[in-house]
Parts: structure tokens; sequence; C-alpha cells
């Protein structure tokens, strides 16, 4: 590695600046003019993944602040990936560019905050991850996907008993509610259906929840929170199943 660390900060900061001005191919130095396919997508993201990768910096001694810039820009440049090489996500955002200016940095810093808030979910930073999906849902209320994690993360912050039993009950029903609603826009959207699974397992409904994490996990075997929770759900019903035969069997020494 030439750079010196003088130089590998200022690169740093200089694409992190450019996230919440770029638009997807300009972060992918694609043309959208030239409507790159799937393949060409994939190619300019390897080239950029590499680029940005954590990995390539382990030698030099960053600041936690420069490791998390080097996570968020990973993080853009995968979505804008996962958004241009899918055809309806790329219809959706190539209709949001072409709507005018003032929509174009709406969308744009929308998707700025979003990944922020995902990155801060990923965490368990979840009152700044609110606050970042909030953001992103003011700043582009048509997206749904935004008002589910806005969803989701208040869920988070409701304060549960020692069972995990929110305890603002008819607030978390409602927000299942809504949550669902979505669900129906975006059927295969396993994030809403982890959410709702989440919300279910937190309402005592296992079965809707097994249900759900199941669901999620058909649109993406690689979803690691639907994985964890059914997990967590074949733990807790083990547990009930064995409180209920010991329970049993004192009531036939008792008998």
């Amino acid at each position: 590695m030439s750079d010196n660390i003088e130089e590998v900060r200022r690169k740093i900061d200089e694409m992190h600046a450019r996230l919440d001005e770029d638009t997807y191919y300009e972060l992918l130095e694609l043309e959208p003019e030239a409507k790159p396919g799937k393949k060409e997508v994939m190619k300019q993201f390897r080239l950029k993944a590499k680029d940005w990768h954590a990995d390539r910096y382990s030698g030099y001694e960053l600041s936690a602040e420069y490791k998390q810039k080097l996570q968020e820009i990973f993080a853009a440049l995968n979505t804008a990936q996962q958004t241009l090489s899918d055809i309806d996500k790329k219809a959706d955002y190539d209709f949001q560019l072409e709507a005018g200016d003032q929509n174009i940095e709406n969308v744009i810093n929308a998707e700025g905050a979003f990944r922020r808030g995902n990155n801060m979910l990923q965490t368990g930073s979840y009152k700044g991850a609110h606050e970042q999906f909030k953001r992103a849902f003011e700043l582009n209320p048509e997206e749904d996907e935004y008002k589910a994690h806005l969803l989701y993360t208040e869920y988070l912050q409701i304060p549960k008993n020692d069972e995990g039993t929110p305890l603002k009950r008819t607030r978390a029903n409602e927000i299942f509610g809504e949550l669902d609603e979505i669900s129906e826009q975006k059927p295969e959207n396993d994030s809403i259906l982890t959410f709702l699974g989440v919300v279910a397992m937190g309402l005592g409904n296992l079965n809707k929840a097994k249900v759900l994490f199941n669901e999620a996990l058909r649109h993406n075997r690689q979803n690691v929170v639907a994985k964890r929770q059914i997990r967590l759900i074949k733990m807790r019903q083990e547990k009930e199943s064995k409180k209920g035969f010991f329970a049993q069997l004192l009531d036939k020494f008792r008998s």
C-alpha cells in the first residue's frame, strides 16, 4: 500500500461525501443512457467493492469513524447494485430520477438516510435508526419500505417485560396491522415479513411468527434474522413443552 494514512482518509472522506449526492449510476460509474444490464452492473459493483471493502484498508490504523464510513460506502454500493440489477427496482428508480431535480434530490437524500438507518439498525442503535428512517420517509413518503422500517424501529423501542412482551400492547398490535398492509403490497419483501414475525413473536403468537419467518426465508435464504428467530421459537417451544411435561408429572404425584 503506497498511500499514506492522510491520503487514505482524504479518499474515504471524498467518497463518503458523494453518498448523499450521487445517483446509483454515478456511484457505480455507469451511464444510464446505455441502459446497463445485470451483467454490466455486477461487473462495476465488483470493481468498486474491491476498492472499498474494509479488508483493503486493514493495514491502516483507521479510527472507528473512518471504519464506519467504509461500511456505509460499501453498503451504498451494494444497495446501488441490488437496485440496478433488479428489473422492477431499476424501473422504479429510473422513474424517480426522471420525476424532476427536486424529487431527485429528495430521493437521493432519503436513500442516504435509509442506508444510515439500516447501519444503525444492524448495530442495535434503534433510536438513531428510527430517526434516520423518519427522515427518509419524510423525504420520500411514497416508499413503503421506509415506512415499514420506521414502524419496526418504533416497535423495537417499546418497553418489554422479562418475557419480551411489549408493555404497549395496543400500539404493538397497531404496528403489526400497518406492517401487514405494507406486506400485502410487497409480498416478496423478506425484511418486512421478518419485521411482522418479530412483532407477532412479541405478542405471543409463535405459530404465526414461525410462518412469517419461513416465508421470509423462502424469498431470501440468507435472511440471518429470520433464521435466528426460528431457532429462538424452537427453543421456547421446547422449554414450554418440558414445563408442561413436569407439570403433568407433578399432578400425577399429587393425585
